[in-house]
């Protein structure tokens, strides 16, 4: 069938936020420290503006989600409140008549700063030598233990590495944005979003509205988000704060220089990781540290990530225990959240690199230990986290099949298997509602498409339920109205969660009409509505694969070449075929290009040494010359919808096949991504 999505986007009649224009339309604009750490001595104000905010009449704070471990939590607020901590961090807000007023206002603008000296680094951050905050640097400290951790004492071999995987920027196709308007009782959001459910969340706590009051729904096309657009931000208070002040819609959107340094950026991870063997091959544990760099406030989940990537680190591998202390610290960067694949390709990076050389001290091949050790059927890890059932041998078979013939195929240049699996988020569940009437059949579901299939896949789901055909049924996503309760779109849940709950919706719908002796036919042609809401609730499953990368080096311009990938996942159901493959080819991208292409650096004195979209390194269509090969199993899951997300998978494995790939292709050991050009070269 065709994409419903595909028509519009392809003719050039889609319309995304910033082609959205209200009657008396105003725009804000912000002013962003250009230091990294310092105190706000004065501020000149800029003439002629609609209305002018600082953090003493806006007095709100960015809502944070910690990790409950967490004993130092300090909240970023919505404008600088008398110091800033990160070059972009918002100061002051103004709003204007005439968008293009804004950059001259800005440069009206003049702050006075007394500078402080910043910290850059998450060792520098620990030693709490320079402290950002009050109390301290740390916000997280915290063991995390599982299984028999005495059985390190059994091992024959420690295999021990430290890697840092440094800042990566979103850059989405599309920049946020969003129209807000308070129409005198309740306020209405418009925007860039992917979760509309947590943006209605985050404001009810940083504006202080009742949940009735917020309305928040998604422009009708979002372009990209990669986690960067799961939150609210401080542009999104603002532009509401304003709004409900100057009872007008107010429009924000965000420039991609501006985006370079807003929060949130990816990765900012280090580890130092052991991994303990026996000399036969048997994995027994791993143990270690995982640091990472909030920057400068804790912002949505981002004190979670440590222990979300310990918990992941061998979960494809049967070990007898995991012991790891998290850490997490601020610096005086943008802050840190979910990047595609949060904290997975970091996981499975750390795991297959320690593979390797575990492989390499005992004399076996890497590919026979990962065999020996893999998991099947149920398992449950050290730590406590349940993997649903998969296909695991059956990939894994598959893979090793593919590998040897590669390698076969070519023997002098560097080729790599990596195998893992990667948690789908489909906890605690979904919102739908089915309706139908007046000729309609209407699905409205609570995630939050941004690229993806949302509504063809609904469609698809709630045709074989229902017994009719896509094509009469119109699906609705990512509105706070049309639901009572929602999620979202990230940790590839989307057809996972969303099409549990979607079929969930059709059979309750379904046997309400047959209590009531009334058949779909009927209801559908009604003059009145019939509807059933839901809100499926969901556990955490996960989606194996088994990624191949063939990597060459070109010396001359000292740059890798990935010649030929091959990905064997199992995506439960690949309800949209082209779908599934359009999801991991991206991610590919993605994940290999965090290796040797993109990268956020900062200097001395906290500033990015990048200054636009081509400076932090996207990959363009040149960087991706290399023939991809997929191939898919499909073990149905338990829910209704029978699917695994995809959508972290190609990131996931293409960042440690390739970087493994270029390790053994140029005989070297590499301390982490991006890989600079002297040790290249």
């Amino acid at each position: 069938m065709r994409l419903k999505e595909h028509h519009e986007i392809i003719s050039g009649n889609s319309r995304y936020i910033d082609d959205l224009v209200f009657n008396n339309m105003v725009y804000l604009g912000v002013v962003r420290s250009t230091y990294a750490r310092g105190i706000i001595k004065g501020i000149t104000e800029p003439s002629g503006v609609e209305l002018f905010l600082t953090q003493d009449r806006v007095k709100s704070f960015i809502p944070a989600r910690p990790d409950r471990r967490a004993k130092n939590i300090v909240k970023m607020p919505v404008l600088a409140n008398g110091v800033v901590n990160f070059v972009g961090q918002p100061i002051i807000a103004f709003v204007v008549k005439d968008r293009y007023e804004i950059e001259d206002k800005i440069e009206e603008v003049s702050i006075d700063y007394d500078p402080l000296t910043p910290v850059l680094s998450i060792e520098d951050a620990l030693r709490n030598e320079v402290k950002i905050h009050p109390d301290g640097n740390i916000a997280l400290d915290t063991e995390i233990a599982g299984g028999d951790v005495e059985q390190k004492l059994n091992a024959d071999v420690v295999i021990e590495r430290e890697l840092n995987q440094d800042r990566l920027v979103a850059n989405p196709m599309e920049p946020k944005g969003l129209i807000a308007y308070y129409d005198g009782s309740t306020l209405n959001l418009i925007g860039s979003f992917q979760s509309s459910f947590r943006v209605k969340s985050d404001l009810q706590e940083a504006i202080g509205l009742q949940p009735e009051n917020i309305v928040v729904r998604s422009a009708p096309n979002v372009g990209g988000g990669f986690g960067n657009k799961v939150p609210a931000h401080a542009e999104y208070v603002l532009a509401s704060i304003a709004s409900i002040i100057l009872k007008k819609p107010v429009k924000w959107i965000e420039t991609r220089r501006d985006h370079l340094t807003n929060p949130t950026q990816g990765r900012g991870v280090k580890s130092k990781v052991r991994l303990y063997g026996k000399r036969d091959g048997t994995i027994l544990g791993f143990e270690g540290e995982i640091a990472v760099d909030l920057g400068a406030y804790a912002y949505s989940i981002n004190t979670t990530t440590p222990s979300f990537i310990a918990g992941l680190i061998g979960n494809v591998y049967r070990t007898r225990f995991s012991k790891f202390r998290a850490l997490a610290v601020y610096t005086n960067k943008p802050p840190t959240g979910p990047y595609r694949g949060a904290g997975r390709p970091e996981a499975v990076l750390i795991t297959e690199t320690l593979i390797e050389e575990f492989a390499e001290k005992i004399g076996k091949d890497s590919i026979e230990i990962r065999e020996m050790n893999l998991i099947e059927g149920n398992y449950t890890t050290p730590l406590g986290y349940k993997i649903d059932k998969a296909g695991y041998k059956e990939l894994f078979l598959k893979g090793k099949e593919t590998y040897n013939m590669v390698k076969n195929k070519y023997k002098d240049k560097g080729v790599a298997l990596v195998f893992f699996s990667t948690v789908v988020r489909d906890s605690p569940g979904e919102g739908a509602k089915v309706r139908v009437g007046k000729g309609k059949v209407e699905i409205f579901v609570g995630t939050g498409p941004h690229g993806q299939a949302h509504k063809t896949t609904f469609s698809i789901l709630a045709s074989e339920t229902l017994g009719i055909s896509p094509d009469v049924i119109e699906v609705k996503v990512n509105d706070t109205l049309s639901l009572k309760e929602g999620v979202g779109s990230f940790g590839s849940r989307s057809a996972s969660a969303g099409g549990l709950a979607v079929i969930r919706a059709c059979k309750e719908l379904l046997s309400d009409l047959k209590k009531r002796n009334m058949s779909l036919n009927d209801a559908i042609n009604s003059e009145g509505y019939t509807e059933y809401e839901v809100f499926a609730k969901a556990e955490d499953i996960y989606s194996p694969g088994v990624h191949i990368a063939v990597v060459d080096f070109d010396r001359e311009i000292c740059k890798p070449k990935v010649l030929e990938y091959y990905a064997i996942d199992d995506v439960g159901r690949a309800i949209i075929p082209s779908e599934v493959e359009g999801q991991i080819v991206g991610g590919i991208l993605q994940g290999l290009s965090q290796i040797y292409l993109e990268g956020a650096p900062f200097d001395e004195n906290g500033n990015p040494v990048y200054s636009s979209i081509a400076e932090a390194g996207v990959p363009t269509s040149l960087d991706a010359d290399y023939k991809v090969f997929l191939e898919v199993i499909e073990t149905p899951t338990v829910y209704d919808s029978k699917a695994r997300g995809v959508g972290e998978e190609g990131t996931t494995g293409a960042l440690a096949s390739v970087f493994i790939a270029l390790e053994k292709l140029l005989k070297k050991r590499f301390n982490g991504t991006p890989i600079s050009f002297s040790d290249l070269c």
